[in-house]
């Protein structure tokens, strides 16, 4: 007697959805309310800095690995990433840095352009999410999609980088009694 052991067959996609789009939501969430959190003005620890370009970075592989599964050409993505590479290092470089050196705190200059690139990271994430649910139709706001979330990624990873490299040279100023 042959013993059945296979369960059922149960998709992991719900109308063309799958866990990496969970993830995207949540990717959107957490960068809107990192952002949040930096323009406030309130002194930080120099690795919080970090957390926003590495959600960034992550939210913006899933769209890129989406769209290479669908054979669209990397070229588009990598030339999105370097342009906002290099203008988030402009921006980067010649923002206001106050760090603390004893402490080891930063407070990031509080501008509302951080909190826009979140919110188009997570627009980004809403197109991947709708064109998903659209089927073949949303093709294109997929790829758009895709290509708002690597120069995002770009812009805040080049911001990033340039108060890394000014984060040892930047003079002290005293965070606490502030």
């Amino acid at each position: 007697m042959a013993v059945r052991t296979s369960a059922p067959n149960v998709s992991t996609v719900i109308l063309n959805l799958n866990l990496l789009h969970l993830v995207l939501f949540l990717g959107a969430l957490a960068s809107v309310g990192l952002a949040l959190r930096e323009i406030r003005g309130r002194a930080m620890r120099r690795w919080q800095l970090f957390t926003l370009p590495l959600v960034a970075t992550l939210m913006a592989l899933i769209l890129l690995l989406f769209q290479l599964a669908a054979r669209q050409p990397p070229w588009m993505f990598g030339a999105a990433f370097a342009l906002g590479l290099a203008a988030g290092a402009a921006r980067g470089a010649i923002l206001k840095l106050e760090v603390d050196q004893n402490w080891r705190l930063v407070r990031p200059p509080t501008r509302r352009a951080l909190f826009w690139v979140a919110l188009a990271l997570a627009v980004a994430a809403g197109f991947e999410i709708g064109g998903a649910l659209a089927g073949p139709p949303g093709a294109l706001w997929r790829l758009a999609g895709a290509g708002i979330a690597m120069l995002c990624a770009g812009l805040l990873v080049g911001r990033a980088a340039a108060f890394a490299v000014r984060l040892g040279q930047a003079p002290h100023v005293d965070l606490r009694r502030r």
